[in-house]
């Protein structure tokens, strides 16, 4: 499954225990999810993504996943930037501009991470968060892979806050659905 990325791209699940994210929310569930958030958020609920977004649409989360063909490569690393790249420039083409390209980070063995800090918008309106790119072997023939992406998006004027907020809830959602792979730990992913 590939989606088109306007605050985000597709998502690698990670399945956590719902928790509360703070006094005030309650436990939300749809289609193989939950999370908890605010009562009066809503969310929309596929096989392997989820979008959670405030009532103004001003904050969101945006995430899913898939498995993908392997980019042909000498090793997984290079085959890891070479999609993180790919899907830096399809956020550019959507309006994203990257404030800061992370470093990709080896986080398991044939496991890697790119936490990007992302602007989109102009003047009043303009978001700002972060995109996470995560890409994995999935076989050890070097033909399957394994991509995700996460995008968390907030009012700039808020981005301290209301990033802290939308980690809060993204660390409270759970996926029960088809596929779960594990993290580079054996934790789910």
């Amino acid at each position: 499954m590939k989606r088109s990325l306007v605050l985000a791209a597709a998502f690698l699940v990670v399945a956590l225990t719902a928790s509360p994210a703070s006094a005030r929310d309650q436990v939300h569930r749809c289609t193989n999810w939950s999370w908890t958030g605010p009562s009066n958020w809503s969310a929309a609920c596929g096989t392997y993504g989820i979008t959670i977004s405030s009532p103004d649409g001003r904050r969101a989360i945006d995430w899913g996943f898939s498995s993908t063909y392997c980019i042909q490569a000498r090793n997984y690393r290079q085959s890891a930037t070479r999609f993180m790249a790919g899907q830096r420039q399809t956020l550019k083409r959507n309006g994203v501009r990257f404030v800061q390209v992370g470093r990709i980070r080896q986080v398991g063995r044939k496991y890697f991470r790119q936490t990007n800090i992302i602007e989109a918008g102009r003047g009043r309106k303009t978001g700002k968060g972060q995109a996470i790119f995560d890409y994995a072997a999935s076989d050890n023939t070097g033909t399957y892979c394994y991509q995700s992406s996460k995008a968390m998006m907030v009012p700039k004027s808020d981005y301290r806050r209301g990033i802290r907020q939308l980690i809060r809830i993204y660390h409270s959602t759970a996926y029960f659905g088809p596929g779960l792979p594990k993290g580079p730990n054996g934790e789910p992913a």
